[in-house]
């Protein structure tokens, strides 16, 4: 019992003395540190299944017959129909239909393994040569200016460019029946948080697409997704600023899984290249 005693006026005195000197010196204890408050679970289910699904009835079926309809921006309104093909990872397309700006104008376009094509009396690049060719990283005017536009349309009819491995960054935020064309499907509002899909996108230029929307400030991105009773697309829809475009808002719409299609690039000697701008425009910088 001594012992006892002796060992807890020890520890008194030097908590007396602790106390003594912080009073000399005017200084208070150190803080204790807080531990960060976490984020509180975000409540809404993961699209995972729901996206997994969707990409392998695409992959599964491989063709489809599409139609698009938006607005492209500095190009204007867009309404076109044709067909899609996928394979692999590339995806093809075939579009007849017409923009619209100041006044409508026919326009065809193609996507042959990631090159497009287009043919329209706005962009008639040569004389005897109605398509324009758009070459992904090409230097000349026409794909500078018209190269993220197209990239944008190219996205619009795969949605696989912009969920494949980014499952797990993609949220519901609601879900409803809903029909299409007046075929009974499911639409999914689906929300990815872009710091996570730019962590864990597979693909470089989906890196870069919410690399830059998080930069921006965009803590979000939101798209809306139907499918029908077996997962498969039925519609799509997305809008997103895009580079010499502005904002570019698409809705694909899906049909005939499996059909067959005849996607093909122009004859050679119809294509050409507008190397540098025509006189009344300026080329992007």
């Amino acid at each position: 019992m001594p012992r006892a005693r002796t060992r807890t006026a020890v520890l008194s005195a030097g908590l007396v003395l602790v106390a003594a000197l912080g009073a000399c010196t005017g200084q208070p204890p150190p803080p204790r540190p807080t531990e960060p408050m976490a984020a509180p679970p975000d409540p809404r289910p993961v699209a995972d299944a729901v996206l997994h699904r969707a990409i392998d009835q695409i992959n599964q079926h491989r063709t489809a017959r599409t139609s698009l309809r938006g607005d492209l921006g500095m190009v204007g309104e867009l309404n076109a129909d044709g067909a899609v093909r996928y394979q692999g990872p590339r995806t093809d397309i075939s579009l007849s239909g017409q923009t619209r700006n100041t006044r409508p104008n026919p326009l065809d376009l193609a996507v042959i393994d990631g090159t497009g094509y287009v043919k329209t009396p706005m962009a008639q690049p040569e004389p005897g040569k109605p398509w324009l060719r758009i070459s992904p990283g090409a230097n000349d005017f026409g794909s500078k200016l018209l190269g993220p536009a197209l990239q944008q349309m190219h996205q619009a009819v795969d949605p696989r460019a912009t969920f494949t491995g980014i499952e797990q960054a993609t949220r519901i935020q609601n879900s409803a029946p809903d029909n299409v064309d007046g075929r009974p499907a499911t639409r999914y509002d689906l929300r990815v948080n872009t710091a996570r899909a730019a962590e864990i996108a597979p693909d470089q230029q989906q890196r870069e697409r919410f690399e830059e929307a998080s930069h921006e400030g965009r803590r979000e991105m939101g798209f809306q997704l139907w499918v029908d009773d077996k997962g498969a697309p039925v519609k799509f829809a997305a809008t997103e600023d895009v580079k010499q475009a502005g904002e570019v808002s698409l809705t694909s719409t899906y049909r005939e899984w499996g059909s067959s299609v005849d996607i093909a690039a122009p004859p050679r000697n119809e294509v050409g290249v507008f190397e540098d701008a025509p006189p009344v425009a300026q080329p992007p910088r």
